[in-house]
C-alpha cells in the first residue's frame, strides 16, 4: 500500500471512530444532575460540626431524640449523619430533610430520590420519603430565609386556610434491626403546579439510623399507562408486614397502630389501632396508601375493607381523598361503625376527579377515640368510567407558579 493510501485509510478510520463515539453519546440517556446541596454531608455549619449544611432536622421538642454528624462509619467520604431515638411514649417521626424550590422545569418529570442507609438496633420502622407539594408558604420561607410560620404570616395565610397540598408522595419503609449500608430509592411524578420538593429519611420507633450519599434527580416521566386492573393496594391484607401502608398515628401519649396476629379477618395479620383517647384536637388515625392518580382520573373506583371493634367510642369508616392542583376533594361518607362489633365489611364508590394527581383511600378512625379497632383485607379497584362526565378546570382556576 502506498503512503498516500495508508494516510487516507487512517483518516477515514479516525473519522468513522469519531462518528461512532458521537452517535453513541447522543443515544445514551443523559445522567440527571444531583439537585441536592451537600449530598454527602461533608460540609458543616461553622461552629456546629454536628449539623450538615443544606439539611434540616425535624423538631420533636423531646429530649430522647439525638441528631448527629460523625466520621465513625461513613459510606463514602469522611462524614455521615445519624438519628437515634430512645423513647416511643409520644409516637412521632424523626428525620433529616432537605427542601428544594422547583418551577415549570420540573413539571411532567419524574423526581427520583436515593440515599444510603444503615440501621443499628432499630425497633420500629425506618423510611425514605419524597413529596411533591404545591406550598407557597414553604417556598417563600426558603426565599426569605425565615421559618414557615413567619412566611405564612407575611403572606397573610391563616393556619386553617393553609393551601399546602401534596401532589406526589412515595415512601419506602423498612424494619431490619441491623444492616450494613443499603441504597434506598423512591420517586414521584411532578405535575403542573408543584413548587416545592421535600426529601426525608428518618425513623418511627427506637434505635439508630445512619444516612449518607443522597441524590435527587429529574428524568423524563414514562408515558401515561392505562388504568390498572385488580386490587390497587400493595399488601392489602398486611401479610407482608404492612410496610407499604401509611400508619397514621397522631402524637397522643401512648397512641398505637400496630401489626397484630391476635385477630385477623383473613390470613394471619391485621392492623390494630388503639389508645387514641389522650388528644385535645381532632385529627386522623388509621391506615392509608398514597396512589398516583393520573391513570385513575375520570374513573369510578370501589373501596372496601373489613373492620372489627371493641368498645369503640367513636366511629370507623371508609373515605377517599383526591388531591388536585386546585385543592383536595373527598368522597361522601356512608356507613359508620361504633361500639363493639365483629368483622364487618364496608364499601364505598367514588368518581376520581379528572385533574386528580394522587388519591388517598383510607380505613379511617377519627381521633381522639376510646376503644380498639382492627383493620384487614382492604381492596381498591377501578369499576368503570366516572358516573358523571369529568370536567377539567379552566386554566384561569389553576394556581400560578
Amino acid at each position: 500500500m502506498s503512503l498516500r493510501k495508508t494516510v487516507r485509510f487512517l483518516v477515514l478510520a479516525v473519522c468513522a471512530l469519531a462518528t461512532f463515539v458521537a452517535t453513541s453519546q447522543a443515544a445514551a440517556p443523559a445522567k440527571g444532575r444531583n439537585l441536592l446541596g451537600n449530598p454527602g454531608f461533608e460540609r458543616g455549619f461553622p461552629g456546629a460540626d454536628w449539623m450538615p449544611a443544606s439539611w434540616d432536622t425535624s423538631d420533636a421538642g423531646i429530649p430522647t431524640v439525638f441528631f448527629g454528624r460523625d466520621t465513625l462509619s461513613a459510606h463514602s467520604g469522611q462524614w455521615c449523619v445519624n438519628i437515634a431515638n430512645t423513647s416511643t411514649v409520644f409516637p412521632m417521626a424523626h428525620n433529616w430533610s432537605q427542601t428544594l424550590i422547583v418551577g415549570k422545569e420540573a413539571w411532567n418529570q419524574t423526581a427520583r430520590f436515593s440515599i444510603w442507609t444503615r440501621t443499628n438496633g432499630l425497633q420500629g420502622r425506618a423510611y425514605v420519603l419524597i413529596q411533591a407539594y404545591r406550598d407557597s408558604a414553604s417556598k417563600m420561607s426558603r426565599i426569605w430565609g425565615v421559618d414557615r410560620d413567619e412566611a405564612r404570616r407575611r403572606l397573610n395565610i391563616k393556619r386553617l386556610d393553609d393551601p399546602s397540598i401534596d401532589l406526589g408522595w412515595d415512601r419506602l419503609q423498612f424494619n431490619e434491626p441491623q444492616t450494613d449500608w443499603v441504597r434506598r430509592e423512591v420517586s414521584v411524578y411532578v405535575p403542573y403546579g408543584v413548587n416545592v420538593l421535600f426529601v426525608r429519611a428518618g425513623i418511627f420507633g427506637t434505635g439508630q439510623l445512619m444516612l449518607d450519599d443522597a441524590s435527587l434527580t429529574l428524568e423524563k416521566a414514562p408515558p401515561l399507562a392505562a388504568a390498572p386492573k385488580g386490587n390497587l393496594f400493595t399488601d392489602p391484607g398486611f401479610e407482608a408486614g404492612g410496610l407499604d401502608w401509611e400508619w397514621v398515628i397522631p402524637p397522643f401519649e401512648g397512641a398505637r397502630v400496630d401489626l397484630d396476629s391476635t385477630f385477623a379477618h383473613g390470613g394471619r395479620y391485621s392492623m390494630r389501632v388503639e389508645k387514641m383517647r389522650d388528644g385535645l384536637s381532632a385529627t386522623r388515625s388509621g391506615v392509608t396508601q398514597s396512589l398516583p392518580a393520573r391513570a385513575l382520573a375520570g374513573k369510578r373506583v370501589r373501596l372496601s375493607g373489613w373492620f372489627k371493634g371493641d368498645s369503640l367510642r367513636g366511629t370507623a369508616y371508609l373515605e377517599v381523598f383526591a388531591h388536585t392542583p386546585t385543592g383536595p376533594k373527598r368522597s361522601p361518607v356512608f356507613e359508620m361503625l361504633g361500639n363493639t362489633f365483629d368483622w364487618t365489611r364496608l364499601q364505598i364508590e367514588y368518581d376520581v376527579p379528572a385533574d386528580a394527581q394522587t388519591i388517598w383511600p383510607w380505613l379511617y378512625i377519627p381521633a381522639p377515640f376510646e376503644g380498639t379497632v382492627w383493620l384487614d383485607d382492604a381492596e381498591l379497584e377501578v369499576i368503570g368510567a366516572a358516573s358523571t362526565p369529568p370536567v377539567l378546570p379552566s386554566t384561569k382556576a389553576l394556581p400560578r407558579k
